[in-house]
């Protein structure tokens, strides 16, 4: 189970002269903001006259980074609720533009794990399913193959079954039964590679966010069927988003422990997932 809490806070660049002054200057200080945060990413949205900073946008970073997840409402203030396709990286909003800004250190470059879609499963390539033999190919054996041809295709195989990977599509067909699956490309949350080829975990982003307006209405919410993001609310569970937001501004290192139905549930705010600790 995946949960969110997103506030509506953000930042505002200035607007340059001449724009592709403009966007230097943006990039240069996103660039600067990222790496104050400790994050090589970050997010903007682009409202019809400049970009804006979404704070607190690691919230937005860590959900993107799940195979599972098509996007996600973030509130920013004047603007109302704005949905991200994450498949797509767009607003829903046609007004708006949404955009993901990375900064590596040259000969570094993101984790990327590449995922297709075993019947309610997102499955990495290269893991081994039920009943499965280990797949021919890794994500990075995929990522160098779509770095090379980002519009085509690639074909391996799984013990004695071929199948084809349309880039274009984002599918994977079967080549004997023509069966397709849904295919996703997302980075590995903070993790890098360098030049030799080695994985390093970048610095987490802080968790101690500065406390909002009291007109700010932060709102934690879990996911439950793909896709679909609800609102902590008793009494379908032990605490309510009102609750949740009190104590992570106490302690935003912390955690606390609830239970849904006949399970119990620990919620990491230093990592946002939930854990079923299992029946009480």
């Amino acid at each position: 189970m995946s949960l969110r809490g997103f506030g509506n806070s953000y930042l505002e660049y200035e607007e340059e002269e001449e724009e592709e002054e403009e966007e230097n200057y943006e990039q240069s200080t996103s660039s600067q903001s990222a790496s104050a945060r400790g994050s090589h990413v970050e997010w903007q949205l682009y409202e019809g006259e400049r970009w804006l900073s979404i704070g607190n946008d690691h919230v937005i970073e860590t959900h993107y980074c799940q195979p599972g997840a098509k996007g996600m409402n973030i509130f920013p203030s004047h603007m109302g609720q704005v949905y991200i396709d994450f498949d797509q990286i767009e607003a829903q909003n046609a007004a708006m533009r949404v955009r993901r800004l990375t900064f590596l250190p040259q000969g570094q470059s993101e984790d990327i794990g590449w995922y297709f879609k075993d019947n309610m499963i997102w499955r990495e390539y290269g893991s081994l399913g039920p009943g499965q033999g280990l797949s021919s190919v890794s994500s990075g054996d995929v990522e160098r193959q779509y770095i090379l041809r980002p519009q085509g295709t690639f074909h391996f195989t799984v013990g004695s079954t071929s199948y084809t990977l349309d880039f274009t599509a984002m599918t994977q067909t079967n080549s004997a039964t023509r069966v397709q699956r849904n295919v996703r490309r997302r980075p590995k949350f903070n993790s890098v590679v360098s030049g030799n080829g080695s994985l390093s975990i970048a610095q987490s982003a802080p968790t101690v966010i500065a406390s909002p307006p009291p007109s700010a209405g932060y709102t934690w919410e879990f996911m439950g069927e793909e896709g679909v993001w609800i609102e902590y609310q008793t009494p379908s569970c032990s605490l309510e988003s009102a609750g949740i937001e009190r104590r992570y501004q106490k302690n935003p290192k912390g955690q606390i422990r609830f239970k849904a139905g006949r399970y119990s549930y620990t919620l990491d705010f230093s990592g946002p997932t939930d854990l079923n600790t299992g029946v009480p």
